[in-house]
């Protein structure tokens, strides 16, 4: 195998220092750990930023201790508009009263230490929290982790939707949702509480059955190996330019889980994924290729090889 997924976590030979070095996925009902939710200006690292920072610590099922800040940033504090209609937070706000990015990520590392970390859909805030830590030198962030997300869809299968919002109104816990770090962090223990009031042993089993566990390699895959959001599904994609994957080997892959490699960049391409290094590049014929035909009208996505497998990480841990 040199493409697989193992307990919910990507590997890929020749590539795996391209993804973050992250912890493992175990749901489970704890009594000791750190809840945390995080509020950022959008859905990526790589361009939008953390604005403000939630936790509490849980110590024999009760709260310990509880760390929140809002997190300046020295070149660039701005705030979308549907962010601030979403929880309030400003630039104004931000500047008056956040503290600096260096300062905040270095108190709230300390103040996760070696705790299992909980949260909703938390691989989205810890892929935030991984990427500044990394930033200013600290330890990496590797803990274990577990998902309310993932509980809240074993326990409410057939429910279209299950926000922190849904799961807080169904157990009558709230009507709204916050939208602020340590508010959330202080519902989401209610739900997490909840669930495990009401969780049996077989439920838990099913959760824990769902982190993936997958050959990407060998044989077509049926959709309830893929499960959630598979990125590359009826997807055209072209490899371009120096990719430390094994080409073959990303290809079978892409096949497998439902995409097309094709030989060179079309109109009718959705993603063309380059090498890191060559992803500004004026002689790379694809990408030149692709510019154009994005001028007239094409829907092609360009993403670095590690943007790729940074998706596909968060795809085998969903």
């Amino acid at each position: 195998m040199s493409i697989y997924i193992k307990n919910g976590i990507l590997h890929v030979t020749g590539a795996q220092d391209k993804l973050r070095k992250k912890g493992q996925e175990k749901p489970d009902f704890l009594t000791n750990y750190t809840m945390l939710d995080i509020e950022t200006t959008g859905l990526y690292p790589y361009r939008d930023r953390i604005t403000e920072l939630g936790g509490v610590k849980v110590r024999n099922g009760q709260i310990v201790d509880q760390y929140t800040n809002l997190v300046k940033f020295s070149k660039n504090n701005s705030v979308p508009a549907f962010i601030t209609k979403l929880n309030g937070i400003t630039e104004a706000q931000i500047v008056k009263e956040g503290i600096p990015a260096e300062q905040a990520i270095r108190e709230f590392r300390e103040f996760i230490g070696d705790d299992v970390i909980i949260g909703y859909n938390v691989n989205f805030d810890l892929n935030f929290l991984y990427d500044l830590s990394q930033k200013y030198g600290l330890p990496v962030l590797d803990n274990d982790y577990v998902d309310v997300l993932r509980l809240a869809r074993t326990y409410y299968p057939r429910e279209r939707h299950n926000r922190l919002l849904d799961c807080m109104q169904r157990a009558g816990i709230a009507q709204v949702e916050a939208h602020h770090g340590l508010q959330d962090s202080l519902d989401t223990i209610k739900v997490y509480d909840d669930f495990a009031q009401h969780f049996t042993d077989d439920l838990l089993e099913k959760a824990q059955s769902k982190i993936k566990n997958i050959d990407l390699t060998t044989g077509e895959l049926d959709y309830v190996d893929l499960g959630w959001h598979n990125p590359v599904q009826n997807k055209n994609i072209v490899l371009s330019g120096n990719i430390h994957m094994n080409e073959a080997e990303a290809g079978k892959m892409i096949n497998n889980m439902g995409g097309q490699v094709d030989n060179s960049v079309l109109a009718t391409t959705n993603y063309l994924i380059m090498g890191d290094q060559d992803f500004f590049r004026k002689d790379n014929q694809d990408l030149n290729a692709a510019r154009d035909l994005i001028k007239n009208g094409a829907k092609i996505k360009r993403f670095s090889e590690t943007f790729f497998l940074s998706m596909l990480d968060d795809w085998a841990r969903s």
